[in-house]
């Protein structure tokens, strides 16, 4: 019996796969191609090496050898994947390039000469629209943070308001350093995806808010913690604050408003505003970090779509007699 597989070319495998130690070592190479070669994120690596685990323990389970295996059984392969309903199209489509990049590396090394997942097409995207605030249900919220003298909430305040302010990412806010803020010219420096840096300037209110944050707040939560961090926002115990305590924070605040809404909808809010108020797409682009103007569009797609829900329901009011149709 030949060996399937040359011995070359790591992930976590999941619950949902079992591979051979042949194949561990295909997907431990692969990972490094991946981060080192091809510069992508953790979070990239770990999601494309997931899926190529999967794509192998198939195989396996079907007997299929990865050098010959066929543009069909890729499609039943997918067909397989899709059985699991809770992937939606985003997701199959996140699949999909995970497979050409797998059969692209696989390509690279000499095992075999065609990339069969480049035959693939992609499932149709649903249009998706990102859940927005309006204006009235963003002053809300951040107004509520306002007035009380807790420590986090001052801090919580100065974030939020941050965010809206500037549409950076929860990531990028909480990655922040003290450094990074310049208060005499109301600007932040941001690194975003794949440690593209890009300055943000900030409004008056954000400005004042993050002010007076860092001059009453931030030195006495620093002051908790035997490490010095140079985080600009730091949790209670003087540690940098993490993603899901912000979410966490932010949930319970908001669920207590009775409104539904994420620390993403701050983002999404910002874009949508600033079209309406007259930004030009492509300002907005760079303001966000977007690296694709077609991301960007989306909100465009968005503010058309709340024009037409403001005209259906203005035109349902009836007309009433006597009215010139040309006033």
């Amino acid at each position: 019996m030949t060996t399937r597989y040359p011995p070359y070319c790591v992930i976590p495998v999941t619950k949902m796969t079992r591979i051979n130690e042949v194949d561990r070592e295909i997907i431990r190479m692969y990972a490094d191609y991946l981060l080192f070669e091809k510069r992508v994120s953790m979070k990239t690596k770990d999601a494309y090496s997931a899926e190529a685990s999967i794509l192998l323990s198939h195989l396996e389970k079907n007997n299929i050898d990865l050098a010959n295996v066929t543009f069909e059984q890729l499609v039943g392969f997918m067909d397989e994947r899709r059985k699991d309903s809770s992937l939606d199209e985003r997701t199959l489509n996140k699949i999909l390039s995970a497979l050409r990049s797998f059969f692209s590396y696989i390509v690279k090394e000499g095992y075999r000469k065609d990339n069969p997942a480049l035959l693939l097409t992609r499932p149709r995207m649903r249009e998706y629209l990102p859940k927005t605030l309006s204006r009235e249900d963003v002053e809300e919220i951040l107004l509520s943070f306002r007035g009380d003298e807790d420590e986090l909430m001052i801090r919580d305040y100065a974030l939020f308001e941050l965010i809206y302010s500037s549409g950076m990412r929860i990531s990028e806010a909480i990655s922040l350093e003290l450094s990074s803020y310049s208060r005499e010219k109301s600007f932040i420096r941001v690194v975003g995806k794949r440690n593209k840096e890009r300055i943000v300037f900030i409004g008056k209110v954000a400005n004042n808010a993050l002010t007076y944050y860092i001059d009453n707040v931030r030195g006495k939560l620093a002051m908790r913690s035997k490490k010095h961090s140079e985080a600009l926002f730091l949790g209670r115990t003087g540690e940098p604050l993490t993603r899901q305590a912000v979410h966490k924070r932010f949930h319970e605040h908001v669920t207590s408003l009775g409104l539904e809404a994420t620390v993403h909808s701050l983002r999404h809010s910002f874009a949508t505003h600033m079209l309406q108020n007259g930004a030009d797409i492509r300002s907005l682009k760079e303001m966000l970090g977007h690296s694709d103007i077609k991301t960007t569009q989306v909100y465009t797609h968005l503010d058309t779509k709340e024009l037409l829900n403001a005209f259906d329901s203005f035109s349902s009011i009836p007309v009433l007699d006597g009215g010139d149709e040309d006033e």
